[in-house]
Order: structure tokens, then C-alpha cells, then sequence
């Protein structure tokens, strides 16, 4: 008897096996749906930089870096040309009014100082010698004077004598001796009228003489003065109690007039120069307060001259230390600065994101989703500092922006923090 064989259906023909495997499928589907990131970029969490928004007084600061300098500073330049022949001092000692510095040699200046000195002694014998002369001349027209005088005198008695006795008619007195006599006494008064003019001009005359002599004198006086002056300058010292800051020269240096020596500077009387970008500068002002950093302590300033000329893209700022000023400090000690120029309150702020600019609109990541994922939101800017800027609108207190360099990722609306 033949036996009847019944063809069997494949299993992945089965109805219950399609269907059972369709169901694994989109179940898988809808797990690994709900798996997947539709954020466009994946970037790591600790490679950013975030800062909160904040609220309350907004400080409005511009900063930069300087240095300590001293308020006065002196150099002491040569007042005259020598060898340096020795150096007492180096840059940095703290020095003392008065304090010997470096000693110069100049052999030739000590020779004319004593040339001059010479010749001053012999100047000075010459109008001792003719104060002597000129007292002798005038004792002379003195004495000429007097017996011209006696003469006169004498004169004149004998011709009144002579007219009394003419006007009692006693003719012992003749015409002629009469006559004579008043003739003499005539030339005698001119006589003596002469000689007095004489012994004026002889005095006016040796008075001259003895002023000139005496102004020669007093001009070799002047240059044996500065010749001193010169000699002691070989000698240079501290002009004032201070720090020796610059000293250019070197053993055996030939140092000419004029050529700067030393540079002085008083330890305690310093102030800040800021070097500020030119950008930021227009918003300085005269008198505004400023925060110096030493890096170990805050000095308080106030802003005391504003450089009208831009070197190498920065503006000098000049500020004037109010507070005691702390032990570290000293000439050229690199500073930083803040210059307070405006403040707001009941203003939102931020930390200053990358490429961000006051009173503009830009685009700014903000965290959402806690820290899950960064939002490309529009940010109104406002006032901006060196390390903070206003929010006008597109942030809120508490939310947290990137700011750090953001090309990497900025042309996605979103991203993904991991």
C-alpha cells in the first residue's frame, strides 16, 4: 500500500514566525530610536569652559599690564669730563643721601685749579699794591691842595689888610702892592679851585682803577669757583635717598660733560604705568579709581595722566598709589591693573565668552537639559569689561554659557556634551 507524504510549509514561511520576527525588528528599531542622539555634533564636557549668568552691580573694568615706577626720578649727569677710575656703588643698592657713587680722575683739572689759585694770589698782591699807590698819590694832591690853600689864606689876609689901611689914607700902602696883592689872590682862588677839581678826578680815577682791578679779581675768583666745583664733581654722589637704578659705566670709561652717571629713584614714592590696548583707552578718564595687582597684595590708585600718543598699539595710563604701599614693592615690579570705569546695578552679567563684543548680538551656547546639551540662543551684549559683559536680553540669572572657543562646533544649532 503506497504511503502518502505531506509537503511541509518552510519556517520562515510561517505566518507566526514573520510575524514574530517583524515584531523583534521594530521593537529593536524603537530601542535604538530612542538610543540615539539627534544632537548634530558629540562634544567632550570637560574640553569647554562654562560660566553662570549673575545679577546685582555690574563693574565695568579696562585692564592691563605694567609696571611700578618711581614718581621722581633723578639722574646725575657729569659735570666734567674724566676717567672712571672707581665704582662704589651698583645698580639695585639702596643708597643714602650724600653717598659716594663713583670717583672720577682728572689730573689736568687739578693742575689748573692750582694754576688759577696761583694766579689769584698774585692778583691779589697787585691790588694790595695799588690800594697802596692810589693812597699815596691822593695824600700827594692832598698835600698840594693844602698849601695852595695856606697860600690863598695868606694872600687874602695881606690884601685886606692892605685895603683897610688904603681906605684910612695911611700911604704906607702904595697903588702898586695893592693892586698886586689882589692880583694874587685872584690867581690863588683860581688855583686852589683847580686843584680841588683835580683832586676829584683823581679820586674818581683811582676809584676806577681799584674797581677794575678788583672786578678781574672777582672773575678769577668765579673761575677758580667753578674749577672747584669741577674737581669736587669728580666725586659723584646720591642726590637723594633712594635705589640706585642705572649705572652705565664701566672701570677705565672715558665719561665726557654731560654724559648721564647715575640714575636715583626714592623706594617709597612710586606709581603705576598701565600699558592699556588703544581700543579700550577712550573710555578712560581723568580721576577714576584703579585696582593694582602685585600678585601678592591690591594697591588702590587713581587715574593721573592719560598719554595723548599710541605706542605699539597701547596707551600709557599713568596712576597714582593712595595706599600704603606693600613690602614687595619696588621700581619695575610688573603689575597688573583695573581700571574701574563705570558701574551698573541690578544688571545681569557674565564672565566675557570668546568673541563676544559689547552692544552687539551674537550667537552664544547655552546648557540645557542639565548640562546634556549646549542651544545656539541669540544674546544681546551690552557694556563690556576686560573679564565680564552685560546680558541685555537671550540669557536668564543662573543659566550656564560656554565660553571658551567655540569654532569648532559653531555652525550646529546644538550640540552634545558627554
Amino acid at each position: 500500500m503506497d504511503i502518502i507524504k505531506t509537503k511541509k510549509t518552510p519556517f520562515y514561511k510561517k505566518k507566526a514566525v514573520v510575524f514574530s520576527m517583524a515584531a523583534a525588528l521594530f521593537a529593536g528599531a524603537v530601542y535604538g530610536v530612542a538610543q540615539v542622539d539627534f544632537a548634530s555634533a558629540t562634544v567632550k564636557r570637560s574640553n569647554l569652559l562654562t560660566a553662570e549668568v549673575k545679577a546685582g552691580e555690574f563693574t565695568i573694568k579696562v585692564s592691563g599690564h605694567g609696571v611700578l615706577a618711581p614718581h621722581d626720578v633723578r639722574w646725575v649727569a657729569s659735570n666734567v669730563e674724566g676717567k672712571v677710575e672707581k665704582i662704589l656703588m651698583k645698580p639695585g643698592a639702596a643708597v643714602n643721601q650724600g653717598d659716594l657713587i663713583v670717583e672720577l680722575a682728572n689730573p689736568e683739572l687739578k693742575q689748573k685749579v692750582e694754576e688759577l689759585q696761583w694766579e689769584r694770589t698774585a692778583l691779589e698782591a697787585e691790588l694790595a699794591a695799588l690800594k697802596v699807590s692810589q693812597q699815596t698819590k691822593l695824600l700827594d694832591m692832598q698835600a698840594s691842595l693844602l698849601q695852595t690853600k695856606m697860600a690863598y689864606d695868606k694872600a687874602n689876609m695881606r690884601l685886606q689888610a692892605e685895603e683897610l689901611l688904603i681906605k684910612k689914607g695911611n700911604a704906607t700902602v702904595s697903588r702898586l702892592d695893592y693892586e698886586n696883592s689882589k692880583l694874587t689872590v685872584s690867581q690863588l682862588k683860581e688855583t686852589l679851585a683847580i686843584d680841588k677839581r683835580r683832586e676829584m678826578q683823581l679820586g674818581e680815577n683811582l676809584k676806577a682803577n681799584l674797581t677794575a682791578q678788583q672786578a678781574r679779581l672777582e672773575k678769577l675768583n668765579k673761575t677758580i669757583e667753578r674749577a672747584e666745583f669741577q674737581l669736587a664733581s669728580l666725586k659723584v654722589v646720591a642726590p637723594v635717598s633712594g635705589i640706585l637704578q642705572a649705572m652705565p659705566l664701566e672701570l677705565g670709561q672715558r665719561v665726557s660733560l654731560g654724559s648721564n652717571v647715575a640714575k636715583f629713584a626714592k623706594q617709597d614714592d612710586l606709581i603705576a604705568e598701565l600699558k592699556i590696548p588703544e581700543l579700550k583707552a577712550s573710555a578712560i578718564a581723568l580721576g577714576q579709581s584703579v585696582a593694582i595687582d602685585t600678585r601678592f597684595n591690591t594697591i588702590m590708585g587713581t587715574v593721573k595722566r592719560i598719554d595723548p600718543a599710541v605706542v605699539e598699539g597701547t596707551v600709557q595710563v599713568d596712576v597714582e598709589l593712595e595706599t600704603p604701599l606693600p613690602q614687595e614693592a619696588r621700581p619695575d615690579l610688573s603689575v597688573d591693573g583695573d581700571i574701574i570705569v563705570a558701574k551698573k546695578s541690578n544688571t545681569l552679567y557674565v564672565r566675557r565668552p570668546a568673541f563676544s563684543q559689547a552692544e552687539r548680538t551674537l550667537s552664544a551656547f547655552k546648557l540645557v537639559e542639565n548640562g546634556r546639551y549646549a542651544e545656539k540662543v541669540a544674546v544681546t551684549y551690552g557694556k563690556a569689561s576686560s573679564t565680564e559683559i552685560e546680558i541685555v536680553t537671550g540669557l536668564a540669572v543662573g543659566d550656564q554659557v560656554v565660553i571658551s572657543e567655540q569654532s569648532e562646533f559653531s555652525r550646529h544649532a546644538r550640540v552634545a556634551l558627554n
